[in-house]
């Protein structure tokens, strides 16, 4: 487990490697985040108290993911913000701890084992590998540790049949983002027959339960559901089968380095070739961007979010966004990368705090159980009213769906 203070000198580090602007913005987001609020914060807590921890373990080591930069400037926002204004448990100061599964499955359950373990752990975050979440959900119930998706989307990980469930999400949900994706194939691009390629994961398998639920009913044909595995070079072969059936979109899910392959691939064909691709939000957790460059106006690409700080006025959304542009000197809030991890984790870590102090504990099981016991928070994505319940443990729903533009500089435009 690393030093609280080790993801920044982390970024430090990858940044150098990287050698992408956006993963340099970001670091120095970060970066600027910790002198802020060293500098700046005024605590009220306890001198003399123990902390109380939170734990969240990311991608880190994936040079192209701004996902786990996002969530924790999030995180670190929140804990800023309930620190000075007196912490948890009457005066205990809530602090994070960190890992990194650099996308890899076994590592992140192992990681979650570590952070869960840890005196006076409260919570664990998931981020943006639904598969890594799944995963450590025996863990989870094991340890009797909540684990908050705050970005990972498969069904599976509210929808798990324990009982008590520990799992938690601020953040989509497969059942109604991919709904909505349909929905957007059907209404705004006018098509009634599409193709569908999806990651041979437990994301890709959550999408495609949805797919074969809800597209007939919604008047959308999908004679084509192609599968992939992390790490394929070209996406051709797939692509020339959804041309073979007549599909007229693209349903695509997956993360950005596997979306650059597939836009370069439909930019390089003919025009008449190209099909418009509604993709999940994974394919913007990073810098898509930059990786193809001009080849982004070429090809019709629009993604599903839950969350923009464009022409945003709640006055949390706006806090975080000045906080954003400040550390990472952006001009445009739309420039922001990877927005829906710092709302939605500012969001989870807000209802972390208010469970622990009505728990009056730092036991697992008490967490989870006032977890579905939260009064009414306004936060900065929306009004929870309140987030969880015994039954219902997604503190979101499709009423918080948009769809954005990528530009080839890395803004995330909102469409009508």
């Amino acid at each position: 487990m690393r030093d609280p203070t080790l993801p920044f000198k982390k970024r430090t580090g990858l940044k150098l490697l990287a050698s992408h602007a956006s993963l340099l913005v970001c670091a120095a987001l970060l970066n600027a985040f910790v002198f802020v609020s060293h500098a700046s914060a005024q605590s009220t807590t306890r001198e003399d108290a123990p902390p109380v921890y939170l734990g969240f373990d990311g991608a880190y080591g994936q040079k192209t993911n701004t996902a786990a930069g996002a969530i924790e400037f999030g995180l670190r926002q929140a804990i800023e913000d309930i620190n000075a204004n007196g912490g948890v448990l009457g005066g205990r100061p809530l602090k994070l701890l960190t890992t990194d599964n650099k996308g890899v499955t076994a590592r992140g359950k192992d990681n979650f084992i570590e952070l869960a373990q840890q005196k006076d752990m409260v919570t664990v975050f998931g981020g943006k590998y639904s598969p890594i979440t799944v995963e450590s959900l025996k863990e989870a119930h094991r340890l009797r540790m909540p684990i908050i998706s705050v970005w990972g989307s498969a069904d599976q990980i509210t929808d798990s049949g324990y009982d008590p469930s520990y799992a938690f999400r601020v953040s989509l949900k497969d059942s109604w983002g991919v709904t909505a994706m349909i929905k957007r194939i059907v209404t705004q691009l006018k098509v009634s027959t599409a193709c569908a390629i999806l990651p041979n994961t437990a994301w890709g398998r959550s999408s495609d339960a949805v797919i074969k639920n809800q597209a007939a009913d919604l008047g959308l044909a999908v004679p084509v559901i192609r599968w992939y595995n992390w790490g394929d070079s070209s996406f051709e072969a797939s692509y020339a089968q959804c041309l073979k059936n007549e599909a007229r979109a693209l349903l695509f899910v997956g993360n950005e380095r596997e979306a650059a392959i597939l836009i370069k691939e439909i930019a390089r064909r003919p025009k008449s070739e190209r099909l418009p691709v509604i993709a999940h939000w994974g394919t913007v957790g990073g810098i898509l961007h930059e990786l193809v460059g001009q080849d982004l106006n070429e090809v019709r690409f629009e993604v599903i979010q839950t969350f923009t700080f464009v022409n945003n006025t709640r006055p949390l959304a706006v806090k975080l966004a000045n906080a954003a542009m400040k550390a990472g000197g952006y001009k445009n809030v739309a420039d922001i990368p990877s927005p829906v991890g710092i709302a939605q984790a500012y969001d989870a870590a807000r209802l972390v705090a208010l469970a622990v102090d009505i728990a009056q504990s730092t036991r697992g099981e008490d967490v989870r159980a006032a977890l579905e016991k939260l009064p009414t928070y306004d936060g900065a994505i929306k009004k929870y009213a309140p987030a969880f319940t015994s039954t219902r443990h997604d503190a979101l729903d499709a009423s918080s769906v948009i769809f954005v533009k990528l530009t080839p500089e890395g803004g995330l435009v909102p469409l009508p």
